[in-house]
């Protein structure tokens, strides 16, 4: 962790899909569509480089007392708290129609990282700053 605050990661993509295993909370995870793969397969971390996988986008804050400190794209060191959306996911969050902590609970939101952290930003995403916040990052797949 760093004097300026932990570094928080979020990944958005379908990274890993042909198979390799999911951590999230200490078991692999995987939820299936109702036919194929799994949906999400972030696998703590941003790669060796601290680069989003291929086909995913990643954005990056430090995390203050107040909630998250500025927001942007791409690595910014190794990361205190990693999480992992689909894009399908994202979508939802952004629409207001999947909350993050119930992504979480569904193990449809991936975390990789400082858990006491995962909870004050869960804590934060249930406030009317998360709204306004999510105004800093595109949900929508590139391409």
């Amino acid at each position: 962790m760093s004097a300026e605050g932990p570094l928080v990661t979020l990944i958005v993509g379908d990274a890993g899909r042909a198979g390799s295993p999911a951590r999230s909370r200490g078991r692999q995870v995987g939820p299936k569509a109702a036919s194929g793969p799994p949906t999400e397969t972030v696998t703590g971390g941003a790669g060796a480089e601290g680069a989003a996988p291929p086909g995913a986008r990643q954005w990056s804050c430090r995390w203050t007392p107040e909630g998250p400190g500025p927001v942007s794209g791409g690595p910014h060191g190794e990361a205190d708290l990693t999480l992992g959306l689909s894009w399908a996911d994202a979508a939802l969050v952004v629409s207001g129609e999947l909350p993050p902590s119930v992504a979480y609970m569904q193990g449809r939101l991936k975390t990789s990282g400082d858990n006491a952290l995962l909870l004050k930003v869960l804590a934060w995403s249930a406030t009317t700053a998360f709204a306004a916040a999510l105004a800093q990052w595109e949900a929508r797949e590139p391409g």
